[in-house]
């Protein structure tokens, strides 16, 4: 009998200067953490990360940041949940990056909400009431950055403190991730407006979007090879399962929906740096960041559908790995917004731009 070949591994998604240096730490924090008997997860990781400026990436040290580039946080993002890790990455760095712009960077975590379509923002006393069922991290951090929903009025964003008057926070904890949230209900409570300069909502929201599905992406990565190590390994009838023809089919269906998220992450990268913090363009960008959320969370379904197919029962257990991935793709695939609500703001945008607009976009180059 000849042996299956095993699936080639996966090369890294995302390269930048430090993007190796920045994998080895990751993989040496989860050792570490897992070695003393635990996922590595949890305020410890996140610390550490803190000590060693990973958490603030892509700010300039003149800034109190750590300098290095966004290629570098989205490696960093992608590094994290490849190891199954859970922290407040996307939401801090964004929310630190934007406050860095023209303000002191406030000590401790930071997060950040979209404020609901419909809420109206701050009023004319500078201060803004609104209930925000589940806002990431809110429990632990001090500073909370309102980004206003897509078509809204008021340009924002704001920040609130989250430890000051008209702010209630409660906290709450999903079962399918590690990610504690809380409800903040804000009741008159007083926001401060950025200075002029600052990052445009647009450009907040598709930063989101790129670190998001960064990190969907990384976690679907490990649950496939996973799965392919699995299919290899596993004999039935005296043979690898991968020798089965609707196996192998399944895991080559898995490796095409991480190239097509992989090529979507890769094109609303590009266009989000071609844009800076310019929204002339800002249709094209919102465009990008609504496809790479939408091809990133429709990967994340397939993969974990089907590692848990191919898998059987081993894939349910606690004591396997998987679910360590799965849980989180379930989780993160509708995190900041859900997919369909991704998808609806791309047909609106279809809709208004018509067919020669549409097909302007459609064949458009990838910008450098």
């Amino acid at each position: 009998m000849t042996t299956p070949t095993r699936p080639r591994r996966r090369e890294p998604t995302i390269t930048s200067e430090y993007a190796d240096e920045l994998r080895e730490v990751v993989r040496g924090l989860t050792a570490d953490a897992e070695a003393d008997g635990g996922e590595a997860n949890g305020p410890a990781l996140w610390e550490r990360l803190a000590e060693l400026g990973m958490t603030r990436l892509d700010i300039p040290e003149s800034a109190g940041g750590s300098g290095g580039s966004f290629d570098d946080l989205l490696a960093l993002a992608h590094a994290l949940a490849r190891h199954a890790v859970t922290t407040p990455l996307a939401e801090s760095a964004t929310a630190d990056w934007c406050l860095a712009s023209g303000t002191a960077l406030p000590t401790g975590t930071t997060t950040l909400a979209l404020l609901p379509e419909g809420s109206t923002g701050p009023g004319a006393d500078g201060t803004v009431t609104a209930r925000l069922p589940a806002v990431p991290w809110a429990s632990d951090a001090h500073t909370l950055l309102l980004i206003p929903a897509a078509g809204a009025a008021q340009a924002g964003p704001w920040t609130v403190d989250l430890t000051g008057p008209g702010v209630t926070r409660h906290p709450s904890r999903p079962a399918l991730c590690d990610t504690p949230y809380a409800a903040v209900d804000l009741a008159s409570a007083p926001v401060n407006a950025l200075p002029p300069g600052a990052p445009s909502p647009v450009h907040l929201r598709a930063r989101l979007a790129l670190l998001r599905s960064a990190a969907l992406l990384g976690a679907a990565e490990g649950a496939y090879e996973l799965t392919a190590a699995h299919v290899t390994e596993r004999e039935q009838f005296g043979a690898p399962l991968l020798k089965i023809p609707a196996v192998a089919g399944h895991l080559a269906t898995m490796r095409v929906h991480l190239l097509q998220a992989e090529a979507a992450l890769h094109h609303a990268r590009d266009t989000y740096r071609a844009k800076g913090s310019v929204d002339e363009d800002a249709a094209r960008l919102t465009a990008a960041a609504a496809t790479v959320r939408i091809t990133a969370a429709t990967t994340a379904t397939e993969v974990a559908r089907t590692a848990h197919q191919l898998h059987g029962a081993l894939g349910i257990t606690a004591e396997y790995p998987l679910h360590r991935y799965t849980r989180r793709l379930w989780a993160w695939r509708d995190t900041p917004t859900p997919q369909h609500t991704e998808a609806a703001a791309l047909g609106r945008l279809a809709v208004e731009a018509g067919e020669p607009g549409l097909w302007d976009v459609l064949t458009a180059p990838t910008p450098r």
